[in-house]
This record gives C-alpha cells, structure tokens and sequence, in this order.
C-alpha cells in the first residue's frame, strides 16, 4: 500500500487496524478495470473473497446494470449497485430498486441544448433506456455496446415525460477538464457535472452523486459510515472517497482526487484495488 505521505507517516493508525469494516464501495473504469479494461485474475479473486467473508460488496459506477453484468456474476448473494453515478442504486440478482433520483427535466433540456450548440455527441439514460442526439461512431459504439436499438432525438421534448437518470457530453479529456469547470459555474447548484471517465462530461441531479447514494445504501444496511471503505480514481468518486470512513484513491487518480483520501494504492495496471483489500479486509 502506497500511502498519502503528506498526511500519514508510512504506517496504518492504530484506530484503522481494529475496525472491521463491513461494506466496500468500488468504482469501476479505472479502478477494478486495468487500462485495457480487464478484470485480472488477482483482483476477481479479491473480489470474491470479500463477498464470501460476508463484507458488502457495493460497486458504484456510472454504467446501467447491464454493462456491470461481469461483476454481478462474480457473486452467489444478491448485493446492491450503485449505478448511474448515484442517481439510482439496484440488487444486482433480484433488480429489486432501493431508490431512483432523477434530473429536473428543464434543467436536463438545457444541459441537452448546450451541448447540441457545440455539436457533442450526446447520451440520454432513461428508465426507459438510452436517446442519443445524433448518430456518430462515438454514440454508435456506446449504444451497441448495451445491445440497443439506436434511438435519435434533436430536442428533449421528444421524450417529455421520460424520467431521466444522466445527461452526457462526449468529448477530449482536455475538453472535457475545461467544459467540467465551466458547466458547474453556470449551473451553479443546478445541476452536477462531473468527467465520470476523461471522455464523458456527465450531468446529474444536484442531489446524486455517489457519496449521497452510499449514505443511503448505509442507512438501509445498518452501516456506519467509519465501518465504509470507498475506492475510487474519478471525479465523480469524490463525494464517496469523503463519505467512507477510508477513502483510497488508485495511483492513477488525478492528484486532485488523491488529495481527498487518506490513502494511495496502487494503479489499476498494478492490482491497486487487489491489494486494498488484501491489506484492509483479507
């Protein structure tokens, strides 16, 4: 375990050695995933062994479900997911919702009108499924990777009346670093928007983010916040990385993201989160 050296002097406290944690909460694309998006032999073992200590296991992404498939088969129980950024949280074998937030829909409108002004490939997620605004190779791809019919609306009053869980804008991770900045100021409370990945610029409901859905998920578990380990690399794990009693971030994690935890692994390409586990809860 790499440690944030400008808060800790290379060992675990003492207080941290006697918590036995119960519930893990792991973000995906850059940290269970290595840079290929793979799931190494190392890290799915880690994985399974948690489950099987009887720790809740709570992957927390900005995918649907569906595109989480590959962790839920890993597991014989039934464990929640957070998924959507926060905005919706799901039992992985039975479907059933423990809570659903969705986007203003005005608010939602013009995030959509912006980006179409600039010409970003976009992606609504629905509970109704996935709109996109326009047909490119980009959009394309994302919407055959979810096995959907291609479904394309200039304006959002098309789908009026559709509860919607996200808004994204594709884009460069320069672009999307600057538009990032930019969209919080003009949305100011509005609207979240956070780059979930370097090239998805993502609006939410102000209310959702993954620390919000982690609180919840807490509550309905009988799980305090101190027995919560959170492993994240994103911007959009900043708010679960705070909320968890033990926020770690991947070496891969802008230092902005590493500033927040208390902790440093090591990268998705090293088995980072394999050896937060080891060292926090095997």
């Amino acid at each position: 375990m790499k440690l944030n050296e400008s808060q800790h002097d290379g060992t675990r406290s003492q207080m941290e050695k006697k918590v036995k944690y119960k519930l893990i909460a792991v973000d995906i694309d850059g940290t269970t995933l290595n840079s290929q998006h793979q799931l190494t032999e190392r890290t799915k073992c880690a994985i399974i062994k948690t489950a099987k200590a009887g720790v809740l296991y709570v992957t927390a992404t900005g995918r649907a479900l569906k595109g989480v498939q590959f962790i839920n088969d890993l597991f014989e129980v039934d464990l929640p997911f957070i998924i959507f950024n926060g905005a919706s949280a799901v039992m992985g074998k039975s479907g059933a919702v423990l809570f659903d937030k969705y986007l203003d829909f005005e608010a939602a409108s013009e995030a959509f009108e912006i980006g179409r002004s600039r010409s970003a490939p976009i992606v609504v997620w629905t509970d109704q499924g996935i709109w996109m605004c326009n047909a490119t190779p980009k959009t394309i791809k994302y919407n055959e990777s979810y096995g959907h019919e291609l479904r394309i609306i200039e304006h959002l009053d098309m789908i009026r009346g559709v509860n919607i869980y996200k808004i994204f804008w594709m884009g460069s991770p320069t672009e999307n670093a600057r538009r990032q900045v930019e969209m919080n100021k003009y949305f100011d409370g509005k609207l979240n928007c956070f780059t979930s990945q370097p090239e998805y610029l993502e609006f939410v409901s102000p209310e959702v983010t993954k620390g919000s859905a982690l609180e919840a998920i807490g509550r309905l578990y009988g799980i305090d916040k101190c027995e919560m380990i959170a492993v994240g690399d994103g911007y959009n794990d900043i708010a679960m990385l705070e909320y968890a009693g033990v926020g770690i971030a991947m070496g891969n994690a802008p230092d902005d993201v590493k500033a927040v935890c208390k902790h440093v692994a090591c990268s998705n390409d090293e088995d980072g989160l394999a050896e937060v586990i080891e060292e926090f809860i095997l």
